[in-house]
């Protein structure tokens, strides 16, 4: 993120905020009517992104799948795909209704449906660019709504605890019940990762030693006067900026610490909630399938596909999701089923939510539009 931002009420008029590959936080001061993120880019390549997706999941369905299957499927019973649909949304409810509750405990009066909106912008974000821009996105569309910068920070960090503490039990449980140890696929995981752990984190260490090296060069003058000014007084800034935003980050743990242990616990059955629905979908469109899995068994191999896509660099991780997917359940689902079961996990955890999101969060943002029109006449009279 460049540009500078400001303690909230301080930006001078018409600031603006620069996101990489997002376009404009616009007029980021709190609780301005027209202070509006601009996705607009996001949901004209959603109108694009989402028919050539699914073209791409429907053809691999055709040709990976048994022609039988296809024959069948008005016989299958709807009703579970019908669940699937409704456990690929709930996610939508549950994080919306997370950050209420933390919006609300710091006396903030955010209703539900821009918390709401909050949760469909971050998430288009995620689907048509890398997944870290998720909680850029989050935290930029709650400091427009006059959460302090620090405050939204701490949501943000809250929402990540919740998700630790709720994978910390529920992972363990599901590698015992399901013994998934047994799995080919998992050993096979399992020594890649031992064999490249040295390698990341021998990589990370490297580039943060080179980066501190060049940052210490230029402070000593090594790239002449001029740009050590520079860096003296980013330095300088930055670190001022960064003692400021601890503080405040400080206190407000301090407060959830003090006061917010009984709202942790609801988030945290929220939490609960949320994973177990968006991770039970395949479950789901496999009994519609008529090849059911071991529910346990999936919630832990859908984990590590999901953890596997955070690192896919491509928008949505396309192409590495669906490959993903086939390397993990071609030896626990039928051959003529991978297939159609690859390109209907996809359709519902992605495309399905990328379009009803996309039209959801155009209609809420029309909606606002309108309403600040209407009230314009209002306040000038």
């Amino acid at each position: 993120m460049s540009g500078e931002t400001r303690e909230p009420g301080r930006e001078p008029e018409g600031e603006t905020l620069h996101v990489w590959g997002m376009g404009d936080f616009q007029d980021v001061r709190p609780k301005r009517p027209g202070s509006r993120l601009s996705l607009d880019r996001i949901f004209r390549a959603a109108l694009f992104f989402v028919p050539f997706g699914v073209l791409v999941n429907l053809a691999l369905s055709w040709y990976a799948t048994d022609r039988s299957v296809f024959a069948t499927l008005d016989e299958r019973p709807r009703r579970f795909l019908y669940l699937a649909m409704a456990l690929a949304l709930i996610p939508w409810l549950t994080n919306a209704l997370r950050l209420l509750i933390w919006t609300r405990f710091m006396g903030h009066r955010m209703a539900y449906r821009e918390a709401f909106r909050i949760t469909l912008g971050a998430d288009l974000a995620a689907a048509l660019f890398p997944n870290s821009v998720r909680e850029v996105i989050r935290w930029g569309m709650m400091v427009q709504t006059g959460i302090t910068r620090s405050q939204a920070a701490t949501i943000v960090s809250l929402g990540y605890l919740e998700d630790l503490a709720f994978f910390a039990l529920a992972l363990p449980a599901a590698f015992v019940v399901s013994r998934a140890w047994r799995l080919p696929v998992l050993q096979g995981l399992g020594g890649e990762v031992r064999g490249g752990v040295l390698w990341v984190f021998g990589g990370v260490a490297l580039a943060v030693a080179a980066l501190w090296l060049g940052w210490w060069l230029l402070l000593r003058g090594a790239l002449g006067a001029r740009i050590r000014g520079r860096g003296l007084r980013f330095t300088a800034r930055t670190r001022r900026r960064a003692r400021r935003s601890w503080r405040e980050f400080r206190e407000v743990w301090t407060l959830v610490v003090a006061r917010g242990k009984t709202r942790f616990g609801v988030t945290f059955l929220i939490t609960s909630i949320q994973w177990a629905c968006r991770y039970s979908v395949l479950t789901a469109l496999c009994s519609f399938l008529g090849a059911p899995v071991d529910p346990v068994l999936s919630f832990l191999l859908q984990w590590v596909i999901f953890t596997t896509l955070l690192f896919i660099p491509t928008p949505g991780a396309a192409g590495g999701a669906e490959a993903s997917f086939f390397l993990v359940y071609s030896a626990l689902l039928p051959a003529g089923v991978i297939g159609i079961a690859t390109a209907g996990w996809r359709l519902l955890t992605f495309y399905f939510q990328l379009s009803l999101g996309a039209v959801l969060f155009a209609g809420l943002n029309l909606a606002d539009a309108r309403a600040r029109r209407r009230a314009a006449p209002r306040r000038q009279g």
